[in-house]
């Protein structure tokens, strides 16, 4: 049995699932492997990629971090 192919996204749905702007979405894609099939514009990234670097980047509400 082969593993199922990976589910990719696009900065459209990054912008409609994540409920960001357009710069976000394209910020968050710069920093992730990109998806790119010869012959075609349209970029994608893995939806796992996604999730590791929301996962990697929250921070707990009593955290240090600064904004």
């Amino acid at each position: 049995m082969t593993e199922p192919l990976p589910k990719l996204v696009d900065c459209r749905r990054l912008m409609a699932e994540l409920h960001v702007s357009r710069s976000v979405a394209e910020t968050l894609m710069r920093r992730l492997p990109l998806v790119v099939f010869e012959d075609v514009r349209k970029i994608f990234v893995k939806r796992s990629d996604v999730a590791a670097l929301v996962a990697a980047s929250t921070v707990a509400k009593d955290s240090s971090r600064v904004l």
